[in-house]
Parts: C-alpha cells; structure tokens; sequence
C-alpha cells in the first residue's frame, strides 16, 4: 500500500497558518455571538418578567369569576412564555460559556463532579449512574466541560422515566484523544434525527419539556476544544453520546 504524500514545508506552513487564522476567526465570531445573545436575552428578560406577572393576576381573576374559557386562553399564553422564558434562559448560559476560562483538569475529575451534582436527580429517576474512567488521562481545557457533561447526563436520565442506567467510560485513544462515553438504557431516538439532533431547537422531548437548545450548545462547546461530539443508538436498546477531546499539548 503506497505511503501518504509528504506535504512540502512551505505548504505546511500555509495551511497551518490557514487554521490558525481559521480558529481566531471562529473565536471572534463566538465572543460577538456571546456578546450579542447575553444583550438580546437580558432586553428580553423584564418585558417578560411584566408579561409573566400580569398573566398570573388575569388568571387569578378568571379563576374567581370560573371564567373557564377565558383561563384555557390564558394558560396556553403562560406556556409558550414559560417556553421563552426557558429559551432565553439557556441563551443566556450559552453566552456565558463563550467567556469561560480554559484550566486544565482531567476529564474523570470533571465527570465525577458532574455526576455527583446529578446524583439527586438520578436518585428520584430511579437511574444508576455507574463509571469506569481509564487511569492517567492527560489533562483537557476544562473550559465549561463540565456544564456539557452535567447536560448529557440530564438527557440521558430525562430517557429513562422508568429508571434504568447510565454508565460512563473514558478511555485514551492512539491519537491523544481522550473520549468520554455515555451510555443510557432509554428509549433511544429514531435513526432519520440521527444528523440533526444537535442543531438549535430540535428536541424529542415532550411540548415545554426542552428548548433543544441543550445539545446544541454542548456541540459548539466541545468544538471550542478542537473536539467533536457523535450520537448513536445503542445495539441493546437506548443511545450513546460521545466526546473527543484532543489532549492539552505538551501536558502528559
């Protein structure tokens, strides 16, 4: 089998010099977007807040007088603000995590404080958590990989309404990358959502249960780390999210 062509210097340094530009660009689209999402959400915030509030005394009024068409109208108007409400919510999060700061910790640190936060939850889903990290894994930029791994656990519990369990792996591959696996026992998702599961606002969750914000802002995370993230369904039933996250350079 013929060996790979060896690529000129000059021209190395060409397309090497391209990704650096690349990245910067992609860092300064992201702080403009952070700083764009974190003003539009806090204008959105009061008018909501007053929308909110007067909503719930018309209610309380309708509910005196057993107006009870008028409290069907009413309630379908407090769901979709609730709805927004959430949405504005997480864009606010999102914008957060374009400035969070790069320190490096080891990827089965992270898990474990994540598990450990979501360890009330799963105990009331009635899910076991359970984890096997590979010894010695390098140290990754930790930069909110914790709020990804917190959001893929509560994905995997929401799931599971019946119970079940989750378990999470890592493990160092050839290339330095360490990959952080989470495997659930729920209902899985249907194979043609496959490719869009991580695009803005798509969710499988039940109307008000999820903005689909969630996943989306995990993928644009993980990239921030030059990683990547990949969903499947399981052989046996249920789904499969991993992280690739390429190890710290020169950090062993």
């Amino acid at each position: 089998m013929p060996g790979r062509e060896k690529i000129p210097p000059e021209k190395a340094d060409i397309i090497k010099k391209s990704n650096a530009q690349k990245r910067l660009a992609d860092t300064e689209r992201l702080a403009t977007l952070g700083r764009l999402t974190s003003k539009v959400a806090h204008e959105l915030n009061n008018p909501m807040d007053g929308i909110l509030r007067y909503l719930n005394l018309a209610m309380r009024i309708v509910e005196q007088e057993n107006l009870e068409k008028a409290k069907e109208y009413l309630t379908q108007c407090r769901q979709g603000l609730m709805r927004m409400v959430q949405i504005v919510s997480e864009l606010l999060e999102f914008s957060r995590s374009t400035y969070a700061p790069f320190e490096h910790v080891r990827v089965e640190q992270i898990i474990a404080d994540a598990i450990k936060t979501m360890e009330a939850k799963a105990e009331n889903s009635k899910v076991r958590i359970s984890s096997s990290c590979a010894p010695e894994t390098p140290e990754v930029r930790s930069g909110n990989l914790f709020q990804v791994f917190c959001n893929l656990i509560k994905n995997a519990l929401d799931a599971m309404p019946d119970g079940g369990q989750l378990h999470i792996s890592t493990r160092l591959e050839a290339d330095n990358t360490v990959v952080a696996e989470f495997r659930d026992t729920g209902v899985g998702f249907a194979p043609e959502n496959a490719n869009v599961i991580f695009e803005p606002f798509f969710t499988t969750k039940d109307r008000g249960k999820g903005t689909g914000l969630g996943l989306a802002i995990c993928k644009d995370i993980i990239e921030r780390h030059n990683g990547r993230m990949t969903a499947e369904n399981a052989p046996g039933g249920g789904s499969i999210f991993t992280v690739y996250l390429p190890m710290t350079a020169g950090v062993s």
